[in-house]
């Protein structure tokens, strides 16, 4: 099959291409900067999504079966409030136009556990209400409410992927595990909130894999968390990274203070995606030392 992947540079995207690559399908990664080369079962493709003509023209030229649509405004702690979140439902409206114009079939998209309702804890598809408190989460249910709609009507098949927490190598540096992992390696102290949170965190590899089964594997449709389903607390998984530095200073608790509506429990059910046959591979100990490895390998050059 021919995808198409969009956010083909992006963290998750990364991860996606070569699991596409290796089941043999025709990859078109596009991207508003590429500097890669392409490779077999691999074309890059330079365009501004945001610009409606440049969309609809890579689209058209360069029909797909499949789409896998992940890019969006993600810069971390801005885009919670971003205007660009509005543009990116609009070109989202236009991706998804383009696509049945130019024969897809299939498509999956990314969505987000902020549009959950944050007060019930533990997540699950179809059953816990819609509530998103921020613009970013209201503006990806909105998009989830129209491509639904639209992929309906015009008989291409849908699955919205709301992720939760991923994890691994290429995330942002902002983030907590980067910080906190980069903290360690130079033997700085590592200052943290009094992590009694819970969320659900979930491999990158494995997120990836599940948006891959989404497209190519399942034929189900609707909204699936992309989640493990398994809760755990904040300070446990900051522990867990100081256990992989023996001469570790004892990490500060309680040194960063907790926003007001930061919800004390934020896990996504991961049943309906387990029961459409994708199996997560990374335990949360692999992939903590395996992150571990990568980000002391990577800071010594």
């Amino acid at each position: 099959m021919k995808i198409a992947v969009t956010g083909a540079n992006g963290y998750i995207g990364r991860y996606v291409l070569p699991l596409l690559v290796a089941r043999g399908h025709e990859v078109l990664a596009i991207s508003n900067r590429v500097d890669q080369t392409d490779e077999a079962g691999l074309r890059w493709l330079e365009a501004d999504l945001l610009d409606t003509e440049a969309c609809r023209r890579v689209m058209i030229e360069n029909r797909s079966e499949g789409l896998l649509h992940l890019a969006w405004y993600a810069e971390h702690g801005k885009f919670w409030t971003a205007p660009e979140n509005f543009a990116w439902m609009q070109t989202t409206s236009c991706l998804l136009e383009a696509f049945r114009d130019a024969g897809g079939r299939r498509a999956v998209l990314a969505g987000t556990c902020a549009e959950y309702d944050w007060s019930y804890g533990y997540c699950v598809e179809d059953k816990t209400p819609l509530a998103p408190r921020s613009i970013y989460g209201k503006c990806k249910d909105e998009t989830r409410q129209f491509a639904e709609a639209f992929c309906q009507a015009n008989g291409i098949g849908f699955a919205w992927a709301r992720i939760f927490f991923p994890y691994g190598p290429g995330e942002p540096e902002a983030r907590l595990l980067p910080s906190v992992l980069r903290s360690l390696c130079l033997g700085q102290p590592v200052k943290c909130s009094h992590g009694r949170q819970f969320r659900d965190f979930i491999h990158v590899s494995d997120a990836a894999a599940a948006l891959t089964h989404l497209l190519v594997t399942s034929q189900k449709n609707g909204a699936f968390n992309i989640a493990s389903g398994e809760p755990m607390r904040l300070g446990a998984l900051v522990q867990l990274c100081a256990n992989h530095f023996p001469e570790a200073l004892p990490i500060e608790f309680g040194a960063v203070p907790v926003a007001a509506d930061d919800p004390p429990m934020l896990v996504g059910s991961a049943e309906k995606l387990l029961e459409s046959g994708w199996c997560p591979q990374i335990s949360v100990d692999e992939g903590i030392a395996r992150y571990v490895k990568h980000y002391v390998d990577l800071l010594r050059g």
